[in-house]
């Protein structure tokens, strides 16, 4: 075996499998005596540690942090030119988000012809951007309430509404009539036509010049009839298996010291960005810029001598990090306007956390036919093929047929535990 892993991407059940046949070493006691800066950042952040802690109480693999403000929530746009000029305001209600689809679609503001108020790539993306207004931020259906109680978000009252109020859109045409059907090719051609969206502006519309992402602002979180404060989907800054040491490694000290510069602030430049003056400059403000060597991009050039470019490593990397990138001010912008509207209503469904084999087996014997189920009437709900009202009970009951209780079960079993090692 290799001394060590790095930038292995080692799955939670990787970890837990190596490490309990003792292919990979317990990583704790390394930790506490040789790697200074990432014992300081589990003591500041009490997640990280239940979060890489297997289920036999060993740490296995090294994680990496990232604080990308753009990669902890997901982000929706609106059309900023058309808003303009049918003289409304950035919605605050579900309802006003309505009257600005219906606006979009009556007076077409960008003389498009064929109007598509809403659109995204997938129905799972609408669901991340939009269900927290009615009150549920979930993670594949699953999230945990205010009492600990692990819940399947898809047979929720506001679900049920979020289901109501997107069927509303379908029958009006407010919502892209082709969502549930369409290909990668056909949604990205449909760029120009879009009032609000689920992608990235710059790949939504397709514009050359990055500033004009300046005309796409944010959609902000809203209310609802279920829902009278303002939520938004929260995704960890944890990313797991990133580095690992095996049994056969005759210096693990050695290597453990040398992770643990990664963490540093240091370590962190060099693995994202590289050599200084070779593959990034300072401005005169302080801030990074990435150079270009001939022929080559400013990721390539990256990519030369950061073994964070491509490769998931590990590193610390901060907000602070991210706000102080140079020759960009539309990123910049954005990074404001996420940290601004969307990061103070975040919320994570439900931590990282690592599954026994019973519960793995039990998760993955399930999860298949629930999702199908669950997708396929999603789509018969919002297209009106099934009454929501009519068909509500008998979709839940399937659901249940389906052993969804036990599926949950698995869930709270596991965060049960996740939840203990934090106290």
């Amino acid at each position: 075996m290799p001394d060590f892993f790095y930038g292995a991407e080692l799955t939670n059940s990787e970890e837990a499998d190596y490490g309990s046949q003792g292919l990979l070493i317990p990583l704790e006691g390394l930790i506490e005596e040789y790697a200074p800066n990432f014992l300081k950042l589990m003591e500041e952040d009490p997640t990280i540690r239940p979060s890489i802690t297997a289920p036999d109480g060993h740490i296995y693999a090294l994680p990496g942090l990232d604080h990308n403000q753009t990669s902890k929530t997901p982000i929706m746009w609106i059309n900023g030119i058309w808003l303009e000029k049918v003289g409304l305001d950035k919605p605050t209600t579900m309802e006003e988000l309505y009257q600005l689809l219906k606006t979009f679609k009556e007076e077409d503001p960008g003389n498009v012809g064929t109007v598509l108020p809403l659109t995204a790539n997938t129905p799972a993306d609408l669901r991340l951007g939009l269900l927290p207004n009615f009150g549920i931020v979930q993670d594949n259906g699953i999230y945990v309430d205010d009492e600990g109680v692990v819940r399947y978000a898809f047979i929720q009252p506001e679900f049920k509404e979020y289901l109501k109020f997107m069927n509303r859109l379908y029958a009006e045409q407010l919502l892209d009539n082709q969502m549930f059907s369409q290909t990668w090719e056909q949604f990205v051609a449909k760029g120009k036509q879009t009032g609000v969206f689920a992608m990235w502006p710059i790949v939504q519309v397709g514009f050359a010049d990055p500033a004009e992402a300046m005309n796409y602002p944010v959609l902000p979180p809203m209310t609802s009839s279920t829902n009278d404060q303002k939520l938004v989907q929260g995704m960890s800054h944890i990313r797991r298996g990133r580095a690992a040491i095996t049994r056969d490694n005759k210096y693990p000290a050695a290597t453990m010291r040398w992770l643990d510069h990664a963490y540093s602030e240091e370590g962190t430049i060099l693995s994202r960005l590289g050599i200084e003056g070779e593959t990034y400059v300072y401005n005169e403000d302080g801030q990074w810029i990435l150079l270009s060597q001939d022929g080559l991009s400013t990721t390539e050039t990256n990519a030369k001598h950061a073994p964070g470019v491509g490769t998931n490593v590990p590193m610390n990397l901060t907000a602070e990090f991210f706000g102080q990138e140079g020759g960009n001010p539309t990123i910049l912008a954005i990074y404001d306007w996420v940290m601004e509207e969307l990061h103070p209503y975040a919320r994570i469904p439900y931590p990282l956390v690592y599954f026994t084999d019973e519960e793995l087996r039990v998760i993955t014997r399930y999860q298949l036919d629930i999702r199908n189920y669950f997708e396929q009437m999603e789509a018969r709900f919002i297209t009106g093929a099934d009454s929501i009202d009519g068909t509500w009970d008998e979709y839940v009951n399937t659901l249940e047929k389906i052993r969804l209780d036990e599926f949950v079960k698995a869930y709270q079993t596991a965060y049960d535990r996740y939840a203990a090692a934090q106290k």
